[in-house]
């Protein structure tokens, strides 16, 4: 059987991890994540230079941009944007499950200007975008949508249930058990607000 006692580099990498979630990366210096890990200061020296490389190398294991395809791929869906209480009930679903995932990426937007996440961040913006950019324009050819950019519209869905949701999960409050909703209601009402507006037509 296989030896799966993790090394001592993915020891350092866990333990940083830990750290940087519950105490901030300002909080954590190489001592303490040496002795999380149970390594010496040599162990760590001799895997990484420095606190910032520690936190670049646990970048790539960022979960959530493994789970990114599945919601851009609703994005191209044949329904699309009918589908919308879908699209935000993924989204809901990938920032409860990631919210540690996120919180690193926040380290990154506070401490080092984005410049590690901000090409994954366009990453993410630009498969939205192309997802849905020919629907989108076949649709307004048709003369079925309002006459605003592919990538405006959606950008600002995108965008709309990915902050909302993201508030909510920091600041441990939920606007759905507020008004008596459960998450996928909220999804669909969120939903129709997008697709057609607050007032009713006359």
């Amino acid at each position: 059987m296989a030896d799966e006692t993790p090394s001592v580099r993915d020891r350092i990498l866990q333990a940083a991890r830990r750290l940087f979630l519950s105490q901030g990366f300002n909080g954590t210096n190489l001592r303490l994540i040496a002795k999380e890990a149970q390594v010496s200061m040599g162990g760590i020296y001799h895997h990484f230079a420095s606190k910032e490389e520690i936190y670049e190398a646990l970048l790539p294991s960022v979960g959530l941009v493994q789970a990114l395809p599945r919601v851009a791929s609703l994005f191209q869906a044949r329904e699309f944007p009918e589908n919308l209480p879908e699209i935000g009930r993924a989204i809901v679903a990938l920032v409860r499950g990631h919210k540690d995932d996120f919180k690193l990426v926040y380290i990154d937007i506070l401490e080092f200007q984005a410049r590690n996440v901000k090409p994954i961040i366009n990453q993410m913006h630009a498969a939205f975008a192309h997802a849905s950019e020919t629907l989108l324009a076949h649709r307004q050819a048709a003369g079925e949508l309002v006459d605003v950019h592919p990538a405006v519209i959606t950008r600002c869905i995108v965008d709309l249930f990915m902050h909302f949701h993201l508030t909510e999960v920091m600041l441990e409050t939920s606007l759905a058990e507020q008004v008596g909703l459960t998450d996928d209601a909220m999804a669909g009402q969120m939903a129709e607000v997008l697709l057609h507006g607050i007032l009713r037509r006359p």
